[in-house]
């Protein structure tokens, strides 16, 4: 068996909770900002809304302007949604 934190990238896949973590906001402001799409959208996986961490990544990289941040010269999130 294969130890989850061991795995580059882990977790690919982040649940509401996770992904406020993540951004280090609470619940209820990454809620409200994804609802007003003013954060990356998440897709369904049954009753589960997820988001890529990737996605998360690209989108704090275009928010700070970093480096690499919008490769394909395009800001929307249409590609990861």
């Amino acid at each position: 068996m294969t130890d989850a934190a061991a795995l580059p990238n882990w977790p690919a896949r982040l649940g509401e909770d996770l992904a406020a973590a993540y951004l280090g906001v609470s619940k209820t402001n990454f809620r409200g900002k994804w609802q007003s799409r003013q954060y990356p959208q998440p897709v369904r996986d049954g009753n589960r809304l997820l988001w890529s961490r990737v996605q998360l990544d690209r989108f704090v990289e275009a928010q700070f302007g970093l480096t690499g941040a919008n490769e394909q010269g395009d800001d929307s999130w249409a590609d990861l949604r």
